[in-house]
């Protein structure tokens, strides 16, 4: 069989996997909310026009582009906190502007057109582009977790997430008080407790993202730490493995028996627990390694390069002169994928910036910026 359709085949299973899992976290995000009589219906709403966004992704895979179901878009390198070990900290951005609130809303409207279901909005701190969140209200068919470190919000905020259920904000923490503190500066778990208190007074659809790393863990992953969140409203827990883009804190990054630890642990509280428990990259395993590069997902940054992965920086092509569509199909792009079996064997955590050394040897007779 030719090499073009292995390919095709190999994205046709691929498209069905990721259908099918998106599908079954619909179906627990359903569940969860039906508690919520006064925003189920809106909710609900959002959830069921995911199997209008499949159909379009299907179709487009008929047609030979694979449409990955997820993109993450960082919408700004503004942050009010300096957290160590911030890998967009420590990234070398250009000298071109930002992404207007404009050029923002016209990515989402192209990805919306492609049926793409998750757009994931990072930074930076995100909530400081309040007009680039705003645009999200336009599109309902879309969900849009806001990974946010907490620091901005407050009742207006809070009055305008209970508003678009399909804008969900998703609190960074690294466990503790002093783990928190320790990473993101004295006063922040404190500040961000009284976020976390504001979104569940309004009784809204929220999550934590935990940055899970070799001193934290077991605290984050002991069952009354996450009763405890649960407890104060939170349905979503996002555990994301350290990445160390300083070479100095490669200590803090968990080995390949805590990566498999990880996988067990989130299978028990998924049995036990009414939420959502999402490993990344530890996930990507049962859909045959690294999503990257359209697999299953890819970045937008903040000046519009699109990228493989906020953990992989290169880019060929930028959104300020291509379409979302086209820029799918580049060359950086389909290079990456080509790498995907050469990048199978890891020792856990994020493939690509594992095997920078593979990725950039290939890359470098390239103008990959």
């Amino acid at each position: 069989m030719e090499k073009a359709s292995i390919s095709k085949m190999s994205n046709k299973t691929l498209t069905n996997m990721l259908n099918n899992s998106i599908e079954l976290l619909v179906e627990d995000f359903i569940k969860i909310v039906l508690s919520d009589f006064s925003s189920a219906k809106k909710i609900i709403s959002v959830a069921l026009k995911q199997k209008q966004a499949e159909k379009i992704r299907n179709r487009y895979e008929e047609n030979g582009l694979h449409i990955p179901p997820f993109m993450i878009s960082s919408i700004t390198s503004i942050c009010n906190l300096k957290c160590k070990g911030c890998y967009d900290r420590l990234k070398t951005h250009s000298c071109s502007p930002e992404l207007s609130e404009e050029e923002w809303s016209g990515i989402f409207l192209q990805a919306r057109d492609l049926g793409i279901s998750f757009i994931l909005i990072a930074g930076g701190e995100p909530l400081a582009k309040d007009k680039v969140i705003k645009e999200c209200m336009k599109f309902p068919e879309i969900i849009f977790p806001i990974f946010t470190n907490g620091m901005l919000i407050n009742e207006e905020w809070a009055g305008f997430f209970s508003s678009c259920r399909n804008i969900i904000p998703v609190v960074s923490i690294e466990g503790d008080k002093n783990q928190t503190d320790n990473r993101r500066g004295e006063g922040v778990f404190e500040r961000i407790s009284l976020s976390l208190d504001l979104l569940k007074k309004r009784n809204i659809f929220y999550g934590i993202s935990i940055t899970v790393t070799s001193d934290n863990f077991d605290s984050v992953l002991d069952e009354g730490y996450i009763r405890s969140y649960i407890d104060r409203g939170c349905k979503a827990f996002f555990f994301i493995e350290y990445v160390p883009f300083d070479a100095s804190t490669k200590n803090l990054v968990i080995n390949s028996a805590q990566s498999d630890e990880l996988d067990s642990r989130l299978k028990g509280l998924r049995k036990r627990y009414k939420g959502l428990f999402i490993a990344f990259p530890g996930d990507e395993k049962e859909f045959g390694g690294c999503l990257a590069a359209g697999r299953g997902f890819i970045h937008i940054n903040s000046r519009g390069a699109v990228e493989p992965c906020p953990f992989a920086p290169y880019s060929d092509v930028s959104l300020k002169n291509l379409t979302l569509k086209e820029a799918l199909s580049s060359s950086l792009l389909n290079e990456i994928r080509s790498l995907h079996g050469l990048l199978q064997e890891h020792k856990g955590g994020c493939t690509l910036f594992e095997n920078k050394d593979i990725v950039e040897s290939h890359l470098k007779n390239t103008t990959y910026k």
